[in-house]
């Protein structure tokens, strides 16, 4: 296993790959096994085909009987038939094994990222992770449907044709045997040389899902900045690599295949040019030299399916390859083996010499210590980069701190379950994210065991309610992806109702109202002073102006507490607090 972010050391096909893939399989047994048996009858049809034809041409048609040919040109049309049948209800099957299994492989990808830290998706880009669940997985559709059949058909047609030649005239099966090293060649080719390649171009499709992800969402800020042929140049050089690439590995593959395919046409003539002899000779019959040309074909096709199998194989491999490297991540916020049950915010949140970072040569915060009494509002100011967002990611326990610890009631958060921390605490982020959907399912987080009427009263208490209603559908009216028929003040708005639905014991409004007017913020805070009578609330903002009835205020200054006190205490120190006051509000020392 390995944590977020690490790379993952690439290795070659190999069993333990094969037997992680051939898990997926659990609960399609039964069509496994009857796959597997039609593969079988299929291939013994198949192989009777030049066996039946021989037989046609030897001794049905010199015997000049109508009957007598047309008995076995039907028995070769019911083979046909037959073998037509049995491979058009395989493919019905494995087809649809194979889409129940690819389907479930995404569902478990979704659900293993859903419990990665937050720093795995800090390294992470949306289009590459997008491409992994959905790209890499369908890639593996071939091999759950098909491949793996394709791959036991081929090589039960190979023994079954060579060991019939071998029966009927060892020296033209030693010919046909001759072309085997060029095979082989061909597919250590592309097992050692192209699985590499297939691997880089994946990754270079996902680099190009995740600039089309990026730059979709940025199109109003590049148009307004006059940038927009920076954008496109830029995916031009990604999609030109990318082309460039891929011819590389189409030219490979024709190289390989153009050998491959002529092979089989210089054994048809050397057959046909030392037959010639034997037939005058009567120590060959004309129908032995066509079934030989058809057994070629019938050897040589499975071996240019496995061939082209193998490369599919190839690029399955390299889709399972970054599947299981997401798989193999390991959240680095862990839960704990037993966890001690909360019961309950009673006394106070302590943060005890917290130390934290994101890069090793960089710390955000350094020996933090600070406490926040049940029922207070605390307030974090200082500079951006100043470490205030980090303390909220890390009371969520969104991170670990590196060193030192947080504890709620003197019990570390760490011996706490994830999901019962963050139940006592409702958050107002600054990226304020919306579902498309309607207002009420935002307001409830698509949560339809929290009824109508307590979304509406939070609304009440927010006192947005009234202005919802004016919507064209109230609660109803649905909306679009992140909001996008909302202004950003109406998202924010949204967000902290959304927040209070849940009636938190602790509320955290992170740049809650940096975007908002004068007036809307004027009216959030009349609504917020009596919602946060005996709330926890911690808050962060850059507008002072907002926090002065605060009971206590924490500034930080490049990762260090520097002070703390009410309002009027840290003015009365004419410290930093104090100059951020009087140079945002403009009011004389």
């Amino acid at each position: 296993m390995k944590r977020d972010g690490e790379e993952i050391q690439k290795g070659s096909i190999s069993g333990v790959t094969l037997k992680r893939i051939m898990v997926f399989f659990k609960g399609h047994t039964k069509a496994l096994v009857f796959s597997v048996l039609t593969v079988i009858l299929a291939v013994v049809m198949n192989a009777s085909l030049p066996l039946v034809f021989r037989e046609m041409v030897d001794t049905a048609i010199p015997s000049k009987d109508l009957r007598f040919v047309l008995l076995f040109a039907t028995f070769y049309l019911l083979l046909l038939v037959g073998l037509g049948a049995i491979q058009y209800f395989q493919q019905l099957l494995v087809g649809y094994m194979g889409i129940d299994i690819v389907n479930n492989i995404k569902r478990v990808i979704f659900k293993h990222v859903l419990t990665l830290s937050i720093s795995f998706f800090d390294k992470q880009g949306t289009g590459r992770l997008i491409s992994r669940i959905e790209s890499d997985s369908q890639k593996l559709f071939m091999l759950f449907s098909s491949i793996g059949l394709s791959l036991l058909a081929g090589f039960l047609n190979i023994i079954i044709a060579v060991s019939i030649m071998l029966f009927t005239n060892v020296t033209l099966t030693l010919i046909v045997l001759s072309i085997a090293p060029v095979y082989l060649l061909g597919a250590y080719i592309v097992f050692s040389k192209m699985r590499p390649m297939f691997r880089k171009d994946r990754e270079l499709y996902a680099r190009i899902i995740g600039f089309l992800s990026e730059h979709i969402k940025a199109i109003p800020l590049l148009r307004n900045l006059n940038n927009l042929q920076w954008s496109i140049n830029k995916f031009d050089k990604a999609n030109q690599e990318k082309r460039w690439y891929e011819f590389k590995i189409s030219m490979l593959e024709q190289s390989v295949w153009f050998v491959m395919m002529l092979c089989p046409q210089v054994v048809i003539f050397l057959i046909l040019y030392n037959s010639v002899s034997w037939i005058k000779q009567d120590a060959i019959t004309i129908g032995t030299v066509w079934m030989f040309i058809q057994y070629i074909h019938l050897a040589v096709q499975p071996l240019v399916m496995i061939s082209e199998q193998i490369r599919e194989l190839q690029r399955a491999f390299g889709a399972a390859d970054k599947i299981f490297e997401i798989l193999d991540t390991e959240p680095e916020v862990k839960e704990p083996l037993n966890p001690k049950t909360i019961g309950g915010f009673r006394e106070k949140i302590s943060f005890n010499n917290v130390c934290f970072h994101y890069d090793a040569d960089k710390p955000v915060l350094k020996n933090v210590s600070f406490t926040i009494d049940k029922g207070s509002t605390v307030a974090i100011v200082g500079a951006t980069g100043s470490g205030k967002t980090t303390i909220i990611s890390l009371l969520t326990r969104f991170y670990d701190p590196v060193e030192g610890n947080i504890t709620i009631d003197g019990v570390d958060l760490k011996y706490f379950k994830s999901d019962e921390l963050r139940a006592m605490m409702s958050l107002v982020l600054q990226d304020i994210f919306l579902f498309p959907g309607d207002i009420l399912d935002n307001l409830r987080v698509l949560r339809k065991d929290i009824p109508e009427e307590k979304v509406k009263e939070a609304a009440r208490k927010m006192g947005i309610y009234n202005y919802l209603n004016t919507f064209p559908d109230g609660f109803n009216t649905v909306l679009s992806e992140d909001g996008g028929n909302l202004s950003f003040g109406e998202r924010q708005l949204l967000s902290f109702s959304r927040a209070l639905t849940f009636d938190p014991e602790i509320l955290i409004m992170d740049e809650a109202t940096s975007s908002i007017d004068p007036y809307t913020e004027a009216e959030i805070q009349r609504s917020m002073e009596k919602l946060l009578k005996g709330r926890t609330s911690i808050i962060i903002a850059h507008r002072l102006s907002t926090i002065e009835e605060a009971d206590k205020i924490i500034v930080l200054d490049r990762g260090e507490l520097v002070e703390q006190g009410s309002h009027d205490e840290l003015l009365a120190l004419k410290g930093l607090y104090a100059n951020l006051y009087w140079t945002q509000t403009g009011i004389a020392k």
